[in-house]
C-alpha cells in the first residue's frame, strides 16, 4: 500500500523546483549505477541497495543506505531540505514497481525518518494523442487502422483511431521533457596525444600492433570518474599526458615500473605481480584512501601497472565497489565501458568477489563473504566454477556474466 505521505510529481513541477529552490529540493535517482553515470538530473544522488542489504532490511532500512552522504542526511534530518522527491528508470506510477525496489524501499525510509519533508514520487501519466505524434514524456502515440468496407476492386480504406500511448515516467520522462535539466550521455573520452617512444622513458616494445605501439600503450589514460583514471606504464612516462589531464598523484601497482616524476606528483606504491599467488586484495583499503584523500584535496589520480590490463584495472573495480557500493559485474561493466582491453586475472576476479561480499554488507561480513552466501545473493539458479580464492558463480540464464570470458584472453603481462 502506497504511503499517504508521498505526492505525486509532474516533470514539469519539479523543473520549476529545481530552478527556483534548488537548495531545499533533494532528488533521489534509484536506477542503477551504470545508467546513473551515463545520464542524469544535475545534482540529483544515486541510491543504491545491495542484494545482501535489500533481504536483511525487510523493508527497514536506515536513512545512512539511502543517503549515504553524511551531509546531505544531516540538512534532512535539521529540515533544511522541504522536498525529496525520488525517480526510477520509467516507472508512471507506484503501483509498478516492485515491492522489494529500491524505490519503494527508499520510500518507506524516507517517509519514517524524514518527517519535515515532503516526500515525492516523478510520475507520469496516460495521454491520448494524435495518430503518429509524439508525447512530450517520452512515449509514441500507437494508431490503429479501422478497416472500413469499399466498392468491389478497390483497395480497402482504412482511417486511424487514436489511442493513447502506453505511461512513461520517471528519468525517461524527465530527459525527454526537461532534457537542459540533465547531464547529456557521451562515450567516455580519454586523452589522445602523439606516441614515441622516444619521447619518454618506460615505453614498452612488444606485443605492437601494425603502427608499432602496443594496443595498451595506444591513445591516452582513460577518465573511470572525473578523478580517477586508468592507464598503462607509458602513459606513466608521459609527463605531456599527466599534465594535460591534471592528474596529480600515480598509484603504481606494480614491483619494477619506475616512478618517473617523483618531484612533480605524489605516488602510492602497490609493489604486486600479475600472477594467480599475488593478493592483491591486501592492499584494495590503502589504494582507496588514497584516492579519496587525493579526491578531497581537489586532484587527481592515474592508476596504471604494465599494461593496464590487470592489476591497475582490479584497483579501478574495488574502488568503485566499495564507493559506490556496486556489485562485481556492474563495475566491470563500467570499467569496460572506457576501456575494453581489461582483463584482471582468475585470483584477482575470485579476490574481487571476496571483496564485493564485504563492502555490500559490510556488517555481515563473516555470512556474506562465504562462497555460498555469494551464490545465493545471485539467485537460486546458479552454478560455480573455477575455485581460486573463492568460487566464481555464473548465471545460467541469458544475463550471464559476460566478464568471466576477459580474463581467459591471452594478453600482455600487465
Amino acid at each position: 500500500m502506497v504511503n499517504l505521505r508521498v505526492c505525486a510529481l509532474e516533470c514539469e513541477a519539479l523543473r520549476g523546483l529545481l530552478q527556483e529552490r534548488a537548495a531545499q529540493c533533494l532528488v533521489l535517482d534509484c536506477r542503477s549505477f551504470f545508467s546513473f553515470n551515463a545520464a542524469h538530473i544535475r545534482g540529483s544522488c544515486n541510491v543504491r541497495l545491495s542484494t545482501i542489504v535489500r533481504r536483511r532490511a525487510k523493508g527497514a532500512l536506515a536513512l545512512e543506505h539511502v543517503v549515504p552522504n553524511e551531509e546531505l542526511r544531516a540538512r534532512l534530518r535539521q529540515g533544511l531540505v522541504h522536498t525529496v522527491v525520488l525517480l526510477d528508470e520509467r516507472s508512471a506510477d507506484l503501483e509498478l514497481p516492485k515491492r522489494d525496489s529500491t524505490l519503494l524501499l527508499a520510500l518507506g525510509t524516507l517517509c519514517r525518518e524524514a518527517r519535515g519533508a515532503r516526500i515525492c514520487f516523478l510520475k507520469g501519466e496516460w495521454r491520448r494523442d494524435r495518430p503518429g505524434s509524439r508525447r512530450r514524456g517520452g512515449g509514441t502515440a500507437v494508431a490503429l487502422f479501422v478497416g472500413l468496407r469499399s466498392p468491389p476492386g478497390r483497395a480497402a480504406l482504412t482511417r486511424p483511431l487514436s489511442v493513447p500511448s502506453a505511461p512513461a515516467g520517471g528519468y525517461e520522462a524527465f530527459s525527454s521533457a526537461c532534457s537542459e535539466l540533465c547531464t547529456k550521455p557521451a562515450a567516455p573520452t580519454g586523452l589522445s596525444l602523439p606516441l614515441s617512444a622516444s619521447s619518454a622513458p618506460g615505453s614498452a616494445d612488444s606485443g605492437c600492433s601494425s603502427c608499432g605501439t602496443p594496443l595498451y600503450d595506444q591513445g591516452g589514460p582513460v577518465e573511470i570518474l572525473p578523478f580517477l583514471y586508468l592507464g598503462s606504464a607509458y602513459h606513466a612516462s608521459r609527463k605531456d599526458m599527466l599534465d594535460a589531464l591534471g592528474i596529480t598523484a600515480l598509484i603504481n601497482v606494480s614491483a619494477n615500473c619506475p616512478n618517473h616524476f617523483e618531484g612533480h606528483y605524489q605516488y602510492k606504491s602497490i609493489p604486486v605481480e600479475d600472477n594467480h599467488k599475488a593478493d592483491i586484495s591486501s592492499w584494495f583499503n590503502e589504494a582507496i584512501d588514497f584516492i579519496d584523500s587525493v579526491k578531497n584535496d581537489g586532484g587527481r589520480v592515474f592508476v596504471h601497472c604494465q599494461a593496464g590490463i590487470s592489476r591497475s584495472a582490479t584497483i579501478c573495480l574495488a574502488y568503485l565497489m566499495r564507493t559506490n557500493r556496486v556489485k562485481l559485474d556492474e563495475a566491470f561493466e563500467f570499467v569496460k565501458q572506457r576501456r575494453s582491453i581489461i582483463s584482471p586475472n582468475f585470483s584477482f576476479m575470485g579476490q574481487l568477489l571476496q571483496f564485493e561480499s564485504q563492502v555490500l554488507a559490510p556488517n555481515c561480513s563473516a555470512e556474506a563473504g562465504s562462497p555460498a552466501m555469494s551464490v545465493l545473493d545471485r539467485g537460486a539458479s546458479t552454478t560455480t566454477v573455477f575455485n581460486f580464492p573463492v568460487s566464481i558463480p555464473v548465471h545460467t540464464s541469458s544475463s550471464a556474466l559476460s566478464y568471466l570470458q576477459s580474463p581467459i584472453t591471452t594478453s600482455p603481462s600487465c
